[in-house]
């Protein structure tokens, strides 16, 4: 007897995309997997959050998930894209230099604390949901720094991502917004070290 995700997984991916993609109500159950997953990340951690009560949450079978992912991991990777996406989305768009650092770190600060569930999974979560999931996390952190265009790029993101890290994880909710001081130091001082 085979697993319905083994059966899943033997028939080419691309076909089960491209269905997918014109089909409606498959982009709708889609979109709840992914909201119900996000949630669930958030309240559970990523090692304890189970394809049952990811399907439960989305109120669809287990037919559907596997029509979507091959496992959870591939599930939690898809959820972290798209929050990313919107955590990007919500950023003023530019290189931010010296002068405009406050502006894209409040908006940022800002984003985190409107969608806090979206913020633990993307500094927290995505480094405890498996192999795939921190590869991908580790990738945007190294394509944020690589927009800085900065030799401490890596260091000034790897900081500044730890400080949100260790405030969604540890701090409870009372919001990130005090941290715009102590983020906006850690991107300024190069710069004032140079000048």
């Amino acid at each position: 007897m085979q697993y319905l995700s083994q059966r899943l997984a033997a028939e080419p991916a691309r076909t089960r995309d491209e269905q997918r993609s014109r089909d409606p109500v498959a982009a709708t159950q889609r979109q709840r997997l992914l909201d119900a997953t996000e949630l669930l990340i958030a309240e559970k951690g990523a090692p304890a959050t189970t394809i049952e009560a990811i399907v439960k949450q989305a109120g669809v079978s287990s037919v559907t998930f596997y029509e979507h992912f091959r496992d959870k991991e591939e599930c939690f990777v898809a959820a972290f894209d798209r929050a990313v996406e919107e955590l990007r989305a919500a950023v003023p768009a530019g290189l931010p230099g010296p002068e405009r650092a406050q502006q894209v770190l409040a908006a940022l600060l800002a984003a985190v604390d409107a969608e806090p569930a979206r913020a633990r999974l993307c500094f927290v979560e995505a480094q405890k949901g498996g192999p795939q999931l921190r590869a991908r996390y580790e990738a945007e952190l190294d394509a944020v720094a690589a927009e800085l265009a900065d030799p401490l790029g890596q260091a000034i993101v790897g900081g500044l991502a730890w400080l949100l890290r260790e405030r969604l994880e540890l701090g409870g909710g009372e919001g990130v917004q005090d941290l715009l001081p102590r983020m906006s130091e850690i991107v300024l001082d190069p710069y004032l070290a140079r000048g």
